[in-house]
């Protein structure tokens, strides 16, 4: 019930406009308290091989923000459970896909 309630929240976020300065702040403020031990979410390396640098995951191929926040809100057995509102995920997609362009 738990990922319905998940999925149904964050598909009204990515109905909404596209990502303020704000918005991408905020998406970096959460990348740097929950993911930067991990992921490079800026020109250093990631500290782990297997946590690839936000900037290749958003030139990805096929990577799309819903994909992202879809992902995000979902526990994962690699990565650590941060409780991410459907707000943040989508803020932290933002923030991650801008790194791409």
């Amino acid at each position: 019930m738990r990922h319905a309630t998940a999925l149904s929240i964050a598909l009204l976020v990515l109905a909404s406009a596209g990502a303020s300065a704000d918005d991408l702040e905020h998406g970096h403020q959460l990348a740097s308290r929950w993911c930067a031990a991990c992921h490079a979410i800026g020109g250093e390396p990631s500290r782990f091989r297997r946590a690839q640098p936000f900037a290749a995951i958003a030139t990805k191929p096929g990577v799309t923000r819903e994909m992202l926040v879809k992902f995000l809100l979902l526990p994962h057995a690699t990565m650590a459970n941060n409780p991410l509102s459907a707000a943040d995920a989508a803020d932290l997609a933002d923030y991650i896909l801008s790194l791409g362009q």
